[in-house]
């Protein structure tokens, strides 16, 4: 069920249904908003027993960390058929991300870093083949039973 709505600083649109969870936003800040709404999602098709605490952690400090080093557009998704939530901003900074030599946050990202891979085990990083980076993790939930 797709929904499209305006902001004073742009664009998003937002689609679900019970296989996926996408959001394309003109601001990287109107994918922070949406985090409540990506847990809410995995816990309406999640099974119980999935750590929807940690995969809301996850969504949060990536999307958050595409507003401090890598603003403007992004592109979120979710498969249930691979559990893996990818994160694609437009303009090539997280390719770097956590170490990048102009990263005057240097310490808060190396700890949303490490934050991640402890919930996760690995972030991959990617150039996207529509340009910017793509940062894929394996979130820890399950669907639910059908």
């Amino acid at each position: 069920m797709p929904m499209l709505l305006d902001r004073e600083r742009g664009r998003f649109l937002v689609e679900q249904d019970e296989r996926r969870w996408s959001l394309a936003a003109a601001d990287a800040r109107d994918g922070v908003l949406q985090r409540r709404a990506f847990r809410y999602y995995l816990e309406q098709y999640g099974d119980r027993a999935s750590d929807f605490d940690a995969a809301e952690a996850v969504y949060g400090e990536l999307v958050g960390n595409c507003v401090h080093h890598a603003p403007g557009r992004i592109q979120v998704e979710f498969s249930w058929d691979d559990r893996t939530l990818v994160v694609i901003d437009a303009c090539e900074r997280l390719r770097s991300w956590p170490f990048s030599p102009d990263d005057t946050h240097a310490e808060a990202t190396h700890h949303a870093y490490a934050l991640i891979n402890a919930f996760t085990a690995r972030i991959h990083l990617t150039h996207d083949a529509g340009g910017g980076t793509r940062a894929s993790v394996l979130l820890p939930v399950a669907r639910a039973g059908r």
